[in-house]
C-alpha cells in the first residue's frame, strides 16, 4: 500500500487579538513556529552492569512559539515593545509649544509635524520677555522631527543653558506607539494558512492563550528590509475541556 505524502511547505496570513476581541492581521510573516520543552527523570538500571534506564518520567515545562514579522507596523511594533498605540490628527495646529534650544542642535517637537509648508513652522525666540521670530535657513532648518539650530545663527549661542523658545507647527497625521506601557496581554492567534505542496489545502492552527515577550532587537537602520522577530509562551487554556482536546494549540489539515 502506498504511503500518503504529508511534505509540507507553508504560507498564508497569521491574525493575533486580546482574548475575547477581533483577531486582526499582522501583515507580511516569514516564519511561524512552534516549540516544547520537557524535563526528564531518569530511574538507572541497577541490575544490569551496562547501565540504562529502568524508567523515566517526562513533564513538559514550557509551550512556546515564534515568528518574524515583516511589517513594523505601530501595532505590530506594540506588540513587540509591550507598547500602545494612538492615532495623531493632522491639520491640527500647535500653538505656544515650549522648549529650550541650543546652537547647532536638534530642538523635536512632541508631535511630528507636517513639513509639506514649512512656513508654518514659526519658532520665536525669548517669548516671555523680547519676542523674536526666528528666520528659517538663517537660524534654523527645518527637519522630519523639528528644527536643528544652524552653527552660524547670531540668536541661538548658549551652548551652555540654552534658550528659551516657543514653537507653532500644524501636525501630521501620524501613528504613536508608546513602548513598555503595558504590562503583558493574554492573546490568541491563528494561521490562516496552506499548503503549497499539497496543492494549497487548508491548513489551520489556532492557539489559545499566548504572551508575548518583549523583542530581543529590531533594526531601524540598515540596507536590508526589516524583521520583527518575536516570542510569545502558549498557555493553558483551563476553559476547554474535553477528552484529547488540547488546551494549548491545535493544527487542522485539509485531506
Amino acid at each position: 500500500m502506498a504511503t500518503k505524502n504529508y511534505s509540507y511547505l507553508g504560507k498564508g496570513p497569521i491574525y493575533a487579538g486580546v482574548v475575547g476581541g477581533a483577531l486582526l492581521p499582522v501583515g507580511n510573516c516569514s516564519a511561524l513556529q512552534f516549540a516544547v520543552s520537557e524535563s526528564k527523570i531518569n530511574q538507572p538500571d541497577y541490575t544490569n552492569p551496562g547501565g540504562g534506564s529502568a524508567n523515566s518520567v517526562s513533564r513538559v515545562d514550557d509551550v512556546t512559539g515564534s515568528m518574524t514579522l515583516l511589517d513594523l507596523s505601530p501595532k505590530n511594533l506594540s506588540l513587540a515593545y509591550r507598547g500602545t498605540t494612538r492615532e495623531v490628527t493632522g491639520g491640527v495646529n500647535v500653538t505656544g509649544e515650549e522648549h529650550t534650544a541650543y546652537p547647532s542642535a536638534l530642538l523635536a517637537f512632541t508631535d511630528t509635524p507636517d513639513i509639506s509648508d514649512t512656513g508654518d513652522i514659526v519658532v520665536t525666540l525669548d517669548p516671555s520677555g523680547s519676542p523674536t521670530v526666528l528666520v528659517e535657513n538663517t537660524d534654523y532648518e527645518v527637519t522630519r522631527a523639528g528644527v536643528v539650530f544652524l552653527e552660524g545663527s547670531t540668536n541661538i549661542t548658549d551652548a551652555v543653558d540654552g534658550h528659551d523658545v516657543e514653537v507653532d507647527y500644524p501636525k501630521a497625521d501620524s501613528v504613536v506607539m508608546e513602548a513598555l506601557v503595558s504590562s503583558g496581554l493574554e492573546y490568541r492567534l491563528v494561521f490562516d494558512g496552506l499548503n503549497e505542496a499539497q496543492s494549497g489545502k487548508a491548513v489551520t492552527i489556532s492557539a489559545h492563550r499566548i504572551k508575548f515577550s518583549p523583542t530581543a532587537g529590531s533594526s531601524f537602520i540598515g540596507d536590508e528590509f526589516a524583521e520583527l522577530p518575536l516570542e510569545f509562551t502558549v498557555l493553558s487554556d483551563s476553559g476547554i475541556a474535553g477528552a484529547d482536546i488540547s488546551k494549548f494549540f491545535k493544527v487542522a489539515m485539509e485531506q
